[in-house]
């Protein structure tokens, strides 16, 4: 459970950076190309987590998040020692607060994770009196999981930049003309 929950929190985190790449490309080249290779990682790892038995490097993995959250922190307290606003600090915007929360959730579901592969009990301890896997449970844990996950990446894509050309389910073009089927 906790290895789909990372992966969820992966894909979410991946896809607010994928929304923030393109303005952060045109604000300055290595903060996009930074963006881009943070998205292609974060969504990568979370596919592979998701298809897979067991999370893929793990510890890597934890150790490559804190790094992300470490750095958004220096951005937003004193600022990057280099770029085009070297040592001026950022706000914390809906997008990059939102996006740092999947990113501890990502640390936090690898670590339980981690700590219960290391002590899971042999195959078949977690089952019904009867000998049956628990599905049920699982698949609410797997859902809810999602539902998490999506609350909090959907609202921190629409803040970014590329949240900008969204439109609603309702808008048929901008005259509103359109012929509807």
């Amino acid at each position: 459970m906790a290895r789909c929950w990372a992966g969820f929190a992966s894909l979410g985190a991946g896809l607010v950076h994928v929304a923030a790449f393109r303005e952060h490309l045109d604000h300055w080249l290595p903060a996009g190309i930074f963006f881009a290779v943070t998205a292609f990682v974060q969504i990568g790892w979370g596919l592979a987590a998701l298809a897979r038995d067991r999370a893929p490097y793990p510890l890597t993995f934890i150790a490559l998040n804190i790094g992300v959250v470490a750095l958004w922190a220096v951005t937003r307290t004193t600022g990057l020692p280099t770029g085009p606003e070297a040592g001026a600090a950022e706000p914390v915007g809906t997008a990059d607060g939102l996006c740092m929360v999947l990113q501890g959730l990502i640390v936090m579901s690898l670590l339980v994770a981690v700590g219960t592969a290391r002590t899971a009990a042999p195959p078949g301890a977690r089952t019904t009196d009867t000998g049956r896997p628990r599905p049920a449970r699982f698949l609410v844990g797997l859902a809810a999981g999602a539902v998490v996950m999506s609350a909090l990446a959907t609202p921190a894509m629409a803040a970014t930049e590329a949240g900008k050309y969204a439109r609603s389910h309702g808008d048929h073009g901008e005259s509103g003309d359109s012929p509807r089927r």
